[in-house]
């Protein structure tokens, strides 16, 4: 009886984990009929694009953008898992919250199947919620974007080869390049995970090495886009890095730079806590670590250290290091056992409720802060979506401040066209004159606007955010510009004749 309530309690743990986890992802993503961030709205139009018209398409939608003559979907896989959701509803944004809770699910059945191979159910349920104690982390997993999936095949792709199980390791690497474009990180991981085999064993599996690059490759050139894809790749892997460091007003999304030290350590602090505890135990107990907790430690300090260059590597980050953490509590549970003493799990686990108590106010009101944003924000650009959809006539040109405007409005409007979307880097990229002209015409740089909306650009509609001081201008008297749709984020106006 004893023996079956040791089995049971655990279990029933990591299915209440779970379950909570579940609900938090249900509950606010159904808090408001809007998705949070802006990434999702562009995925759906893709996959809609790509149920309605197949892998070969012109990406008419974006006029100033080098997906005009050269588009490639650099996220094929990832939009194609997203079209079943868009057959349940008409709904395409009620859609996006189902592919949500699809990789909510798929993901935390990935997590909970790594942490399995190294701890017991109990402990299996106490790593699992760790990520979440980040309110970065928490806020991405609410996220409809394509680095979910690609995490997923980061995560089986290190564990596979670390176990060298090359032709899984194979398809994987296969796929990767189909899914996203940070698949080269799986070669680096190969490399570092032989290297580290060498040092510790004498043995290097070259089969992983070239297995990944082999995969890559077919994976590169099977691309429905190729050549295109190769382009993408050029542009967001090597000239993204490149200008985001040397050219800070590029207009990059806010995840391509870092937080302060204070909201990193802030907003991470189980990261850094659960670091301090496995040097504390490390030093005391003089742990003989193992293959695999090497290389997820190695791997999880490369994304370590590209987070504290971009916000965007701390979602990933959290996911490899509490790995490590799982590999390393196993390492040191087996010291234990061969010193015939009984791990204790009370003090460590009171300690992190203590220091939880102390962190989670912050972390909740930056969750908090970050979900109100976004639904208020994103309300405003789908009702404003909504009202181009029925005022302006199609194949319209339609002018806007941002980069990021148009995913919303391609996702809820798609009969007219836009400047460019996705990122800055496909409209700097391949018209980097009428890209610097735009950002001198929102900052009211330009004295008059209709010149250049009109007269360069050709648009007769147009779609302003009030915090550019080219709002001011557009809505003076003679201006040349009409508003016809008015809110207290932004505007939609015309140009009149």
């Amino acid at each position: 009886m004893d023996k079956t309530r040791a089995k049971i309690i655990p279990n029933l743990f990591l299915i209440l984990v779970v379950a909570y986890l579940l609900f938090y992802a249900i509950a606010l993503n159904f808090l408001t009929p809007t998705l949070y961030e802006v990434d999702g709205y562009y995925h759906l139009s893709a996959a809609r694009f790509l149920k309605d018209f197949g892998p070969h398409y012109k990406f008419h939608w974006a006029q100033f953008s080098t997906f005009k003559d050269f588009f490639s979907d650099s996220y094929f896989l990832f939009h194609l898992s997203i079209i079943p959701f868009l057959l349940l509803t008409k709904n395409i944004v009620l859609a996006g919250k189902y592919a949500v809770i699809f990789y909510n699910i798929l993901f935390l059945s990935v997590y909970i199947f790594i942490l399995k191979k190294y701890l017991n159910s109990f402990l299996s349920g106490c790593v699992l919620l760790l990520p979440f104690l980040s309110s970065g982390f928490s806020f991405y997993f609410l996220l409809l974007k394509a680095v979910s999936l690609a995490n997923i095949l980061t995560v089986l792709s290190i564990y596979f080869l670390i176990n060298k199980k090359w032709i899984k390791v194979f398809v994987l690497s296969l796929i990767y390049p189909l899914t996203h474009l940070s698949f080269f990180m799986v070669i680096l991981f190969a490399l570092i995970c032989e290297v580290i085999r060498y040092v510790s064993k004498k043995e290097f599996f070259l089969k992983n090495v070239y297995i990944v690059i082999l995969g890559s490759l077919i994976g590169c050139l099977a691309h429905p886009n190729f050549p295109n894809n190769l382009l993408v790749i050029h542009l967001n892997d090597i000239l993204v890095p490149y200008l985001s460091i040397t050219r800070a007003n590029l207009d990059f999304g806010r995840e391509a730079y870092s937080s302060p030290a204070r909201f990193i350590f802030i907003n991470n602090f189980a990261v850094f806590l659960t670091l301090g505890i496995i040097l504390w135990s490390a030093f005391l107990t003089r742990v003989k670590v193992s293959l695999s907790t090497l290389v997820w430690w190695a791997c999880s300090s490369v994304y370590l250290i590209l987070a504290f260059l971009a916000d965007r590597f701390w979602y990933i980050t959290n996911i490899l290091f509490f790995i490590f953490f799982a590999s390393y509590l196993k390492d040191w549970l087996e010291v234990k056992k061969a010193l015939g003493r009984k791990p204790r799990y009370l003090l460590p686990i009171a300690v992190y409720s203590v220091i939880i108590v102390i962190f989670m106010p912050a972390n909740f009101r930056s969750l908090s802060g970050s979900l109100g944003r976004f639904i208020k924000l994103n309300t405003h650009y789908e009702t404003v979506a909504r009202f181009m959809r029925e005022n302006i006539p199609p194949g319209e040109l339609v002018y806007h401040t941002s980069w990021v405007d148009a995913s919303y409005f391609l996702c809820l409007n798609p009969k007219d066209y836009y400047l460019v979307l996705c990122d800055p880097i496909y409209m700097f990229y391949r018209y980097p004159e009428i890209y610097m002209l735009n950002l001198k015409l929102r900052q009211g740089g330009i004295n008059r606007p209709v010149d250049v909306i009109k007269g360069i650009l050709k648009s007769r509609y147009g779609y302003v955010k009030k915090e550019f001081p080219l709002f001011l201008q557009i809505s003076s008297a003679g201006s040349g510009f009409k508003i016809i749709y008015e809110d207290d984020l932004g505007a939609v106006f015309k140009v009149l004749d």
